[in-house]
């Protein structure tokens, strides 16, 4: 803003008029800073005739500069030297803090090709940037999904963003487009960041430091039974104290990362002890043997990682390391060893009926063929249910504080058991939703599947019943987070089998709903083992997240007002839940904020439309001829009389037409046309001259001598003085 050309002290006058008064001929009070007729405006009140004296004066009182000697010069060149200085260095920590923020929770811009229904959407309504990545930038390709995937919300929400009026006041529809593009480029594409090339070698800590490493790993190791072997005590030494020159390095990369699981659960941030192990474990993934070698080493470690891998929850990459897990599974024969002694047979069925779950979830999460087909292994035999019995993570020393020996659990071989029987029935539902002939009717899918989950949660529930009175709080827990995930799991294969089917549309609502309302039992981080697959946490509540979404903005428009505050709950619940998560995998914790942005973005977006007026009123407003249409929305309706339908069928359209695409409120902007502009109503209608908002005043309007041929009225207060405010800042700009 511009600073007055006078700055006397406060409560004198200026000798004369200032220029605006002077100009205009007004009186001026000649107060400073500012007249009184210049007060109410922004711009400057300048007093030229007063400049001259005033700067003449100042010129004779003004003080005669110092002169420094050549100390002092070189002391205030210093000094500002350190303050350019000390500038430069907050303004680098300035930019760096800010990058960090925007990493994390502000929209970026991806240099990928976005996919190509978002791209078509937004080359049709013209809503989304389109961004060109640069040239000496490497494109990251995206990915296959099959028709039929648990992300297909990612084609159909651009359709449930456009049914969300726009406000030129808010840029929800902008937003809501670029986090579905960030949403869309991270399941549709697989990239490794990490660099190991600045990373010299191995890290081998001191002896009395790596024997503490020993223990702590040995503590921890059950919590991989019967699916994992630890290495024997000699090459586990090795491991710690000689890593480079180990020769299976998928030792080194499954005991590294069972280390940096146990430091990421229990450290509040990144330590120094966790850098170590990560190094570890990614020069060891170096070693390309890992992938191409088929050793039950390699089976464990790729499975580990993409399980819980926290470089690996991206679905995609995960994706990958179960191919090549199931890969060397298959070329090992482990569901068909018969060689062995029981304990190894039954520990090589377990590994295969993991990568058999894993395998199916990916498949039916992307819409890809599976690795391990039902058809070549449904007479596989599930593994001896006492051999399950091993599988008791919630009696390890993580979750128990007694030292006691804890008594046998059976939930988590319940817990298997059902995960496996479930495998199978996914193959049934990915047939159902794969184009061509189906092995099973839908129904009978449907019914299997929910007999199973009614067994299933009966099982686990009486079984917790039962291990109760003994066991601790942090047990109890555990065992809770297990049942809430196979809940979680049904109602995902529940929403994507009934998808498309109108009879079941409300059977999929619901499960929506119910599996948004589990989300807060769900927040868990690395210490835990009966969350599931880490990106499955991340990724999957997005799929009830839209499903309940599109029934606010396209849902029936008579819904009650309770049913689409209920469903803004759970959706708010989903923003929650991220946040919550963020807080358990803080090494990814930038990764959960993000998509706590964009749950946030899209619960904003439903709330703005649940916000707007019922459409159902403006409809059956022009259904029933007695109610007036609404004075803010200008009505057509008395262009249907008297010969003007073709003109009232073109203005309805540019209304509809102009005013979505231009985000444009026609009804205002017809409000200021005169009144001359819109035809008069024909006197042979004057019994319905009462359906228009352009009729005659009634009586509690009309002002006394407005002419009632006008046919609309506009008081004084909505009226601007346009030629004043012309006149007014033409004049300042002069000056």
């Amino acid at each position: 803003m511009e600073r007055t050309s006078l700055n006397p002290s406060a409560g004198s006058a200026a000798r004369f008029a200032c220029d605006y008064c002077r100009q205009k001929k007004f009186r001026c009070s000649k107060e400073l800073p500012k007249c009184s007729a210049c007060k109410p405006w922004p711009s400057a009140c300048t007093y030229s005739r007063d400049k001259e004296r005033t700067l003449s004066t100042k010129d004779q009182t003004a003080p005669q500069p110092k002169t420094s000697g050549p100390a002092e010069k070189s002391s205030s060149i210093g000094g500002l030297e350190q303050r350019l200085q000390n500038i430069e260095r907050s303004i680098v920590n300035l930019t760096k803090s800010v990058e960090q923020v925007l990493s994390a929770v502000r929209p970026q811009e991806s240099t990928n090709t976005v996919s190509s229904s978002i791209s078509e959407s937004a080359t049709m309504t013209g809503k989304v940037d389109q961004v060109t990545p640069s040239l000496n930038e490497a494109q990251v390709p995206n990915l296959f999904l099959g028709p039929s995937h648990s992300f297909s919300f990612l084609k159909e929400t651009p359709t449930h963003i456009d049914a969300v009026p726009k406000s030129p006041s808010t840029l929800a529809h902008h937003n809501a487009y670029s986090e579905l593009r960030y949403l869309s480029n991270t399941l549709t594409t697989a990239t490794v960041s990490p660099d190991t090339t600045a990373m010299k070698g191995f890290h081998v800590p001191p002896k009395s430091v790596g024997y503490q490493l020993i223990g702590q790993f040995l503590e921890h190791s059950p919590l991989g039974e019967p699916f994992f072997c630890s290495p024997s005590d000699d090459l586990l030494r090795q491991i710690i104290f000689d890593p480079a020159n180990v020769k299976q390095k998928a030792w080194v990369v499954y005991v590294n990362y069972m280390m940096l699981a146990m430091v990421s659960a229990n450290e509040s941030g990144e330590t120094v002890e966790a850098k170590q192990f990560r190094r570890n474990m990614r020069l060891a993934l170096n070693d390309s043997t890992i992938f191409l070698e088929p050793t039950l080493a390699n089976v464990q470690a790729l499975a580990l990682l993409a399980l819980h891998g926290e470089d690996y929850a991206s679905p995609n990459l995960s994706w990958m390391l179960v191919g090549h897990a199931c890969r060397q599974a298959e070329a090992l024969g482990l569901h068909a060893s018969t060689d062995q002694d029981f304990e190894s047979r039954q520990r090589s069925l377990c590994m295969f009926w993991l990568l058999f779950v894993v395998d199916k979830s990916c498949s039916l999460a992307f819409g890809r063929s599976s690795f391990l087909p039902m058809s070549v292994y449904r007479d596989v035999p599930l593994p001896d249910f006492n051999f399950m019995l091993k599988f008791q993570p919630h009696n390890s020393s993580s979750f128990r504080k007694s030292r006691e020996s804890p008594l046998i659990s059976s939930f988590g071989a319940h817990l298997l058991t059902s995960g496996m029987e479930v495998a199978k029935m996914m193959e049934y539902v990915l047939d159902l939703l794969t184009p061509g002939k189906s092995l099973l009717p839908k129904e009978r899918v449907s019914r299997d599947l929910d007999e199973w989950y009614s067994k299933t949660i009966k099982i686990l529930t009486e079984t917790i019943d039962a291990e109760r009175p003994w066991a601790e709080e942090t047990q109890l827990r555990e065992m809770s987070l297990g049942i809430s995930s196979m809940r979680f799991q049904y109602l995902h294969i529940v929403i994507l089998l009934h998808k498309g089917d109108p009879t079941c549309a409300n059977i999929r609502l619901e499960s929506a709903r119910e599996a948004l309302s589990l989300l807060p039992s769900m927040v868990s981080n690395w210490a835990s083992v009966y969350n599931g697959v880490v990106w499955h946490l991340l990724y999957y509540p997005f799929i009830p997240f839209f499903v309940v979404f599109e029934n606010i903005v396209q849902g029936n428009s008579f819904q009650a007002s309770s049913t689409v505050d209920q469903d803004l709950g759970l959706l708010s619940t989903a923003v929650s839940y991220f946040a919550m998560m963020r807080g358990q995998l803080r090494l990814l914790a930038t990764v959960c904020a993000r998509l706590e942005h964009v749950a946030a973005v899209f619960l904003q977006l439903a709330q703005v439309h649940a916000s707007q007026p019922a459409t159902a009123y403006s409809s059956n407003a022009n259904k029933n001829g007695n109610e007036d249409v609404p004075s803010g929305i200008p009505s057509t309706d008395f262009l249907s009389y008297g010969g003007h339908e073709d003109v009232a069928a073109s203005l309805r359209k540019a209304q509809d037409d102009i005013g979505t695409a231009a985000n444009l409120d026609l009804g205002k902007f017809l409000d200021w046309l005169p009144a001359e502009v819109l035809p008069l109503w024909p006197a042979g209608d004057s019994g319905n001259q009462h359906h228009s908002a352009y009729h005659v005043a009634t009586d509690s309007t009309m002002v006394e001598g407005e002419q009632a041929p006008r046919g609309r009225k506009r008081t004084f207060d909505a009226t601007f003085d346009w030629f004043s405010w012309d006149a007014y800042f033409a004049d300042a700009d002069s000056r």
